[in-house]
């Protein structure tokens, strides 16, 4: 392969994209210089008027590095000092009695929207107990009722072999003999401790065409049920609370619910939950845990898992686990300690009002995975349009203002989750105006620093670099400093993790990876450009060693896929800062140290012990269990059915093939980009990187779109036409 040298900041200007410039330019591409050229450390020759605009790129480029790092460190310093929120909140178990007795009622369709004044019983239980928004994701992102008592009873993911959720979906329990959900996680060890599961509303009855129903009416919430005392664990269930009909069916619920807690015997707890989504999206549901009865009760707060790592957000996978926990049964094989999810526990230090806490978070999240594709879609039909109008006006202002706009936009979609948008009465046009507000916001401080920089001296062709790197930079100083402080704004953006569909609840989603790992490509591409040799050489391992930490770290992003993807990118970049050549030895010696750091950052994760372990330790754990390409194979569907699923997603692959071509073929139009010295070994890594992150990923498609999002952005900032003078 060719060498990856570069000029020293300050050497002449390259000729302008005559076809003669062009084959000279490509001559003198970092990827194709003399090897004796590239050993050379010769200080630069700079023409008197670019000396003082080379010192002031350098230190416009530290100030950019030291602002990433600076940000990071004093994030890490103030998560580590107690004064800033991290992952997995100080907690204490839930209370429990001598003597337990646990009654979880599971009402379908019950979102926190729903508590309210006509709710008495359910507002109650909120005011003075333990709350969280519930994510019931099962196998499918909609989890019907059957299907979520199913993951109850068995504790992991699971449904009726995908027969569907609608009523004539038959029979309810997966099979033609079942009359009753699998409850083996929990009637197994309960049993082994001398105690039992009594269900009440469970049993399938035909309904008036002979179809197996769910008998709830007749046995379940509304029936009254006398509860079993001979029994520990009670499962009660009530009828689905409908999207279009919604009042009468749940202040019955509600009725029946304060008999129910009327007569429960004292040391009971009482756990009320959604049971499954009936509106036909994946959505946020409520949980709250009440008790034990005859103690003095806690006071109220917010309620969180081992598995989501979030104050107020709760897997319906962890009431497996709670419920046996409750019932003092914990630890051991065949009880909590086989299962995925988590014991609920209580955050120490909660809000004023917690429940409230709670169903705002449950409104966020459920609200950011609805209107993300219409979010989404409506800040393209504003931008893409304003794109076009720049290129047919030949405006370089505008083109360059919208074109800042759109790359401010993925950290924008971050920093909205400041405003409480999901609050307003219209979420969809609240949050769409305040993603747009925000990054122009962003793009015109980005603007305004550039201009700082006094044009006379840096010079159109310098500066048209610039600008992308401050968004980048302002980029990476928002993910960072988010991921480092528990991941909350992530958490309800539309680009961030998506918890309602049990992607990610804590650490660094494969969206923003993307994001991230587009900004750090054109960041270090500024710094390939105006720093010295051994300068540039620490800025790029310093960036590039922060992000793989950042994202590898336990307490920060947790993300395995990321670290591949960010070793090879700044391994690459790496050598092109000391000039060595890229050969196939170098490369593949690259691709191995990615691998050991990968390996190394899963095993590290893996010995901080099962309840302390992340993606990257469970990965490991299923290796020894012999069930890693169960995993592997899993993501690869995921993966290829986004393809598959989402036609659109096949444009991302599309761009890169086209970005692919012009790296390597670098037609004429594209000579201002290979002008920096720094673009074409970034964009050569970039490639391989993206590549790298959409493989690794089962969401890596998404990764791969973000990035390319980042980079195109930067292409067009630079390739836009200098015709038209700028305003000083």
């Amino acid at each position: 392969m060719g060498d990856v040298g570069r000029p020293e900041p300050g050497d002449a200007p390259q000729p302008r994209a005559t076809a003669q410039g062009v084959a000279r330019h490509r001559a003198d591409d970092p990827l194709n210089r003399d090897a004796e050229e590239q050993a050379s450390d010769a200080p630069p020759r700079p023409d008197a008027g670019e000396h003082g605009a080379g010192g002031r790129l350098r230190g416009v480029t530290w100030g950019l590095v030291v602002a990433v790092l600076g940000s990071w460190c004093l994030a890490a310093a103030a998560v580590v000092a107690g004064v800033a929120p991290a992952h997995a909140p100080a907690t204490r178990p839930l209370p429990t009695a001598t003597d337990p007795q646990v009654v979880v009622v599971g009402i379908p369709g019950l979102t926190w929207d729903l508590v309210d004044d006509d709710t008495p019983t359910l507002q109650a239980l909120a005011r003075t107990g333990g709350t969280a928004a519930l994510v019931a994701r099962g196998p499918d992102e909609v989890t019907c009722a059957p299907d979520a008592w199913l993951t109850l009873g068995t504790g992991t993911r699971t449904d009726r072999d995908a027969l569907g959720c609608g009523p004539d979906a038959t029979p309810p329990w997966g099979r033609e003999d079942a009359t009753e959900p699998d409850l083996g996680a929990l009637t197994g060890p309960l049993e082994e401790a001398g105690g039992c599961v009594a269900t009440y509303g469970l049993t399938a009855a035909p309904d008036a065409s002979g179809r197996p129903q769910l008998d709830t009416e007749a046995a379940g919430l509304l029936a009254g049920p006398a509860l079993d005392p001979a029994c520990t664990v009670h499962l009660v269930a009530a009828p689905a609370v409908l999207e279009g009909d919604r009042s009468d069916v749940l202040e019955a619920a509600d009725a029946a619910l304060a008999e129910l807690v009327a007569d429960l015997p004292p040391g009971s707890t009482l756990v009320v939950s959604g049971m499954g989504q009936t509106a036909g999206r994946a959505e946020a549901q409520a949980l709250v845990v009440h008790g034990p009865t005859g103690q003095e009760s806690a006071a109220p707060a917010q309620l969180t898992s081992g598995s989501t790592r979030q104050t107020g957000l709760v897997q319906l996978l962890d009431l497996t686990p709670t419920v046996l926990s409750l019932a003092g049964v914990a630890g051991g094989a065949g009880s909590t300690a086989d299962l995925p999810g988590s014991p609920v526990t209580v955050v120490r230090t909660s809000a004023a009002a917690p429940a409230q806490e709670s169903a705002d978070l449950a409104a966020a999240v459920s609200e950011a995975k609805r209107l993300a594709p219409w979010t989404l879609g409506a800040l393209a039909a504003v931008l893409l349009p304003l794109l076009g109008l720049a290129g047919l006006l030949g405006s370089r202002r505008l083109l360059v203002g919208t074109t800042a706009t759109v790359m401010a936009v993925p950290v924008a979609t971050f920093l909205a989750g400041l405003v409480p948008w999901w609050r307003a009465g219209q979420p969809w046009p609240a949050l769409t105006v305040t993603v747009l507000a925000v990054a122009a916001v962003v793009a015109a401080l980005a603007v305004a620093l550039t201009h700082r920089v006094d044009p006379s001296a840096v010079g159109r062709r310098r500066r048209s670099l610039l600008l992308p790197a401050v968004l980048a930079a302002a980029t990476m100083v928002v993910l960072g400093v988010d991921t480092l402080w528990s991941s909350r704004l992530g958490l309800v953006g539309v680009l961030g993790l998506q918890p309602v569909t049990a992607g990610r609840f804590y650490g660094q989603g494969n969206v923003g990876f993307g994001i991230l790992l587009g900004a750090l490509v054109v960041l270090l591409a500024a710094v390939l450009s105006w720093l010295p040799r051994w300068s540039a050489t620490l800025a790029v391992a310093l960036l590039g060693g922060g992000t793989l930490l950042l994202g590898a770290a336990p307490g920060a992003g947790a993300d395995f896929g990321s670290v591949p993807a960010t070793a090879v990118v700044s391994g690459m970049l790496l050598l092109a800062a000391l000039r060595v050549r890229w050969t196939w030895r170098s490369l593949l010696l690259v691709a191995g140290g990615a691998v050991v750091l990968a390996l190394l950052a899963m095993v590290l994760d893996w010995l901080r012990g099962p309840d302390r372990r992340t993606h990257l330790g469970a990965f490991v754990q299923s290796a020894l269990d012999g069930e890693a390409w169960g995993v592997v194979a899993r993501k690869l569907d995921q993966s290829l059915g986004i393809l598959v699923g989402y036609p659109l997603s096949w444009l991302a692959v599309l761009a890169l093939a086209g970005l692919a071509w012009v790296a390597l073929r670098r037609p004429a139009w594209s000579a201002p980009l290979w002008r920096e010295p720094g673009v074409g070994p970034a964009a050569a890594a970039a490639l391989v990187g993206m590549t790298l992150a959409w493989l690794l990923n089962d969401s890596g498609i998404a990764a791969l779109a973000l990035c390319l999002t980042m980079l195109l952005a930067t292409g067009i900032i630079v390739l836009a036409p200098e015709g038209e003078v700028e305003a000083r």
